[in-house]
């Protein structure tokens, strides 16, 4: 059994969206604020209009409820502990969404103080008790002057650092994190990289900043304007990721409470979207999908969306589902996870009831182990009701295969653990292992819970043509709802799907369909204007415009290719986006072009599992096997060391995957600069849910990226 290898290119699948309904009036929810700071509320109410939120501060809830809340120590390591520890306790006393932040200054040449202790760093300089009154600003300042005195100008590196922790119902939902007495959390965290002065400049701002440069706006905080230091400040930059969360789980839970529009003929589209992808293999079931539709023309927009939910269900339930068979048949409880590409097409129908039987109305997973007297009615409960001749009509009744489910999971849960957890959430045994000896056995549960959720649509502004602003207000008119991405400053996420290449701006090439993590890998290459940049394994050509856009339409960018087809794409989006600088060549990705000049940057996107791009390509998870998760990485290294050869001295090689396991990353990095000496590693790093800090946050998938990897290489310097 074969399967597709994911290639560059940063695509992500769109759909259609129904006209809509207006929403109905929803009760606003408290969210209250963990400081005493007007400014900071006033900010926060101002992001927050437009949410069913009432944001109010503790001290506010506290006066007018009659109620002492209990004093909270800072006493944390981390900002994250005491940012936690205010909003758990204040949420624990008030039982409604509280919002803390913690903050502060991390200098390298200091090993990361003043850090926890940045507001009373001169006492702590001094001896004085840590937990104390905060330290007099100008003291603060003074004690760290006085610390970096004789540091060289290029070891004087810091950040300021915030973290917010959003702590009770608002934070609920997939991806959050939960205290030990099961209250749902989230943190955000934003960061403003510079330098420390050595003498104050500046009128403005406070605390550090009239020492903090900014590297973005070239001075001082302090001498910056107030919106000036809100676009690349700490606090602002972790603002933005939690509204982003805030409005795409308002859009979450709009959705969710529509129930399922499905009818008779609903239920046997999705039994031949089911039979379709069986008898295909598991592969391309997108398009057994599209072929379904293109059948069932009498579908209407709802009744779409509905196969389309349940059909993408089905295919990451089919291990429990082959278990719920089997529990049907009255065989014995196998001793390892199914093989769901087995599974005998002419059972779709009984599987297309399955997955009925397995959701809410809503289309939200059941727990198979919920009591009877709490478990909601199903969305197969709903349709028979809707269709009450139906029932004589289907193979099995609701109950018997409500109890072959529970059967199921009973027997999934007694499964050794790694068959236990290819069978719960859906992915080939082969994989988890990897995945837990890549992240751990904790994260890489969570890594892959995450996939299991549909990606966001998100696009990237061509700033040579408009920016981000300029580009949501387009989209708003074009009644496209849009949220900046956290942690991209060119990005929008589509709260709902569209067809956006419809879309006047998308023929104007004001933007481009790209993942996150996708728009990651390009600003890692560091292209600037006027350079020689290629882009190895090209694909579509997604990253190929990003790094165009970074050099500003000048010097020369070759995109390169193995795959024709893919190349006409790219020359297509090329066109679409106006830039002028851009060379679309064959090649072989193994092999260096003699034609091609020595490079200041290679980007190498190398072919690989696409492990952590699964929820774009679902039918994935079940083809990822020992023989397939081997396949890669002599690949990797073969066209790594091709695209090394046309690295200039002292340039840079990024090489990057969209794969979530250390063989085809850091291992394949390892291999290329044990085999080549003078090569150096500048820096590493996991994107999205192979990034273990990023999952500790509780990042909502919802608006996440998928899973990347990208490091950066330098190449030796000619010898003397």
């Amino acid at each position: 059994m074969t399967s597709r290898p994911h290639r560059g290119g940063g695509g992500q699948r769109g759909g259609g969206d129904a006209a809509r309904p207006p929403e109905p009036t929803q009760e606003r929810q408290p969210l209250l604020f963990a400081t005493g700071n007007a400014g900071k509320v006033a900010e926060l109410r101002g992001l927050c209009e437009g949410l069913p939120l009432e944001v109010d501060t503790l001290a506010g809830w506290a006066e007018r409820a009659g109620q002492a809340l209990p004093e909270v120590v800072e006493d944390g390591a981390t900002f994250l502990d005491n940012a936690l520890k205010k909003a758990a306790s204040a949420a624990r006393a008030t039982g409604v969404s509280v919002l803390a932040d913690d903050s502060g200054l991390e200098v390298d040449a200091l090993d990361g103080r003043p850090g926890v202790y940045s507001a009373r760093f001169a006492a702590v300089q001094a001896g004085a008790d840590i937990v104390g009154d905060n330290s007099d600003v100008g003291d603060n300042n003074a004690a760290l002057l006085k610390a970096l005195e004789g540091v060289d100008a290029d070891q004087r590196r810091a950040r300021f650092r915030c973290t917010l922790v959003l702590c009770g119902p608002l934070a609920a939902g997939p991806g959050c994190r939960v205290t030990e007495d099961g209250l749902p959390w989230r943190a955000f965290v934003g960061a403003a990289e510079g330098v420390i002065e050595r003498e104050p400049s500046g009128e403005g701002g406070f605390g550090y900043d009239p020492l903090f440069r900014s590297l973005e706006l070239g001075r001082t905080f302090a001498d910056a304007t107030r919106d000036e230091k809100a676009a690349v400040s700490h606090r602002g930059r972790a603002f933005r990721g939690l509204i982003a969360t805030l409005r795409a789980g308002q859009t979450a839970r709009e959705a969710h409470s529509r129930p399922l529009y499905l009818r008779r003929v609903g239920l046997e589209a999705l039994a031949m979207s089911i039979d379709k992808t069986l008898q295909g293999g598991l592969r391309h079931a997108d398009r057994a999908l599209e072929a379904t539709f293109e059948r069932h023309r009498e579908l209407g927009s709802k009744e779409r969306a509905a196969v389309a939910h349940l059909h993408w269900h089905s295919l990451r339930r089919l291990g429990l589902f082959a278990l719920a068979r089997a529990a049907l048949q009255g065989g014995e409880p196998p001793s390892a996870a199914p093989d769901p590409k087995d599974l005998d097409p002419r059972d779709a129908a009984l599987f297309a009831l399955m997955t009925l039987a397995d959701v809410d109305a809503v289309g939200e997973p059941i727990d198979p182990d919920q009591p009877a007297a709490k478990r909601p009615p199903s969305a197969l409960d709903g349709l028979l009701q809707r269709s009450g001749d139906l029932k004589r009509r289907i193979p099995e009744t609701p109950a018997r295969l409500v109890t072959a489910l529970r059967a199921a999971a009973r027997a999934a849960a007694a499964l050794p653990r790694t068959d236990r957890l290819a069978v719960t959430l859906g992915y080939h045994p082969a994989l988890v292992d990897a995945v837990v000896d890549t992240l751990g056995a904790e994260h890489a549960e969570r890594a892959l819970a995450y996939m299991n959720h549909r990606g966001p649509l998100t696009v990237r502004a061509n700033r040579l043509v408009a920016g981000r602003q300029t580009l949501h207000r387009t989209l708003s008119r074009d009644g496209l709802a849009a949220i900046a991405a956290p942690g991209a400053d060119d990005a929008l996420i589509l709260l709902r799907g569209a067809r956006l290449t419809t879309l006047p701006a998308y023929r104007d090439g004001r933007f481009e369909v790209q993942d996150v993590g996708s728009q990651r890998l390009a600003e890692l290459v560091g292209a600037r204007p006027g350079e020689r940049v290629a882009d190895w394994c090209a694909g579509a050509g997604g990253k190929t415009l990003a790094l165009g856009v970074a050099m500003e339409g000048r010097g020369r960018l070759w995109a390169l290719d193995v795959h024709e087809r893919r190349l006409d794409e790219c020359r297509r989006r090329v066109r679409r986006s106006g830039l002028q600088n851009v060379t679309i060549q064959r090649h072989a990705e193994q092999d260096s072009p003699d034609e091609l000049p020595l490079m200041d940057r290679v980007l190498v996107d190398a072919p690989c599992t696409g492990s952590g791009a699964l929820r774009r390509n679902p039918e994935m998870r079940w083809h990822i096997d020992a023989d397939w998760l081997a396949r890669f990485p002599g690949q990797q290294l073969g066209i790594l060391e091709a695209a090394a050869a046309v690295v200039r001295p002292g340039g840079r090689l990024v090489y990057a995957t969209c794969s979530l396991l250390e063989i085809e990353n850091e291992a394949v990095v390892r291999a290329f600069l044990e085999r080549h000496a003078g090569w150096t590693l500048l820096h590493d790093e996991r994107i999205g849910p192979g990034d273990p800090a990023t999952l500790e946050r509780g990042l909502l998938p919802g608006i996440g990226p998928d899973g990347f990897y990208g490091a950066v290489l330098r190449a030796p310097e000619e010898s003397s």
